[in-house]
């Protein structure tokens, strides 16, 4: 009877590790404001293994895969002096359905930057702006939004109605996007160990 509950006890143990190797890190959870602007900022601990030479060039690799072919790309920029990237890009986002109904599309610019360290990779985004397209008649006009008056917990408190369900999905899937981002990038650092 030992030998059967220890058993139990060890598979799930090991089904638990497992399911927790697999999962997405969380790392944004909330919309942090700093100085009036929304910035995320995280350390990626990258261990003593490879150089910084190593680390940068495993960085630049995965910034050239990940956005040299991407149609929202705006600039790509590499500074080897600093052992720096900085990206602006876009992202489109697909809402979910408003109570009338209707799937909202929006893009959201940002700029973020990675720099690495002897132990990690600094992760910074910043200048995030929802660009939303308005189509009246034969003439169209795009609304430009900064993340300040969007996704804080603030602009979604003091808003109502269709803005504040807009408001809280983006800040939704801005955070998902964020956290898909931030383990893209930690993981090229992750297979090196």
């Amino acid at each position: 009877m030992k030998k059967y509950i220890v058993t139990t006890i060890l598979i799930l143990i090991i089904g638990f590790q497992l399911k927790a190797q697999n999962r997405t890190e969380q790392v944004f959870t909330s919309v942090p404001v700093t100085n009036g602007k929304v910035v995320f900022r995280q350390f990626i601990y990258t261990g003593s293994e490879l150089s910084l030479k190593q680390k940068y060039d495993l960085l630049c690799q995965w910034a050239k895969n990940n956005y040299t072919k991407d149609p929202y790309l705006i600039s790509l920029r590499f500074n080897n002096e600093n052992l720096s990237i900085t990206v602006s890009s876009k992202v489109e986002f697909i809402l979910p359905e408003n109570k009338g109904g209707k799937n909202t599309k929006m893009l959201m610019s940002y700029r973020f930057d990675a720099s690495v360290t002897n132990a990690g990779c600094m992760f910074v985004v910043r200048d995030i702006y929802y660009e939303q397209s308005n189509t009246k008649g034969n003439s169209s006009s795009i609304e430009t939004y900064p993340a300040e008056e969007m996704i804080t917990d603030s602009a979604i408190a003091s808003s109502t109605g269709k803005q504040k369900e807009l408001k809280s999905a983006l800040q939704q899937q801005t955070l998902t996007f964020l956290n898909a981002l931030y383990n893209n990038l930690s993981g090229i650092f992750k297979t090196q160990e």
